[in-house]
């Protein structure tokens, strides 16, 4: 996967009309498939952006507050799927945390 691809898939994947959050809010569930490429995408712009001063804002702002979309009324899913869905958000803010970081530590 090519930087260019990562990037269009973390857009598509949190800020598409078919995002991952979407289709959580939805009911719909976690697309595993769809997860699974963003962590990709994740891990390679991680690796793209560890020596670089910024990073694009859209990138950034993909991940403000991404955890407060995971959570959701009683009922709409079972215990069982909450937890994989926390485990989710916990590995996408970890990630996430890394990819700034590198960033944040060049800065200094």
């Amino acid at each position: 996967m090519r930087k260019e691809d990562a990037l269009n898939v973390i857009y598509n994947y949190i800020l598409g009309e078919d995002s991952i959050l979407v289709s959580l809010r939805m009911g719909d569930g976690l697309n595993e498939l769809h997860y699974s490429q963003l962590i990709e995408a994740m891990k390679l712009l991680t690796n793209e952006y560890k020596d670089k001063l910024e990073v694009p804002k859209k990138l950034a702002l993909c991940f403000v507050d991404i955890s407060n979309f995971f959570y959701f009324n009683e009922g709409i899913y079972s215990s069982e799927v909450q937890d994989r869905l926390e485990n989710a958000v916990h590995e996408i803010s970890q990630v996430a945390n890394e990819l700034f970081e590198s960033n944040m530590d060049n800065q200094q």
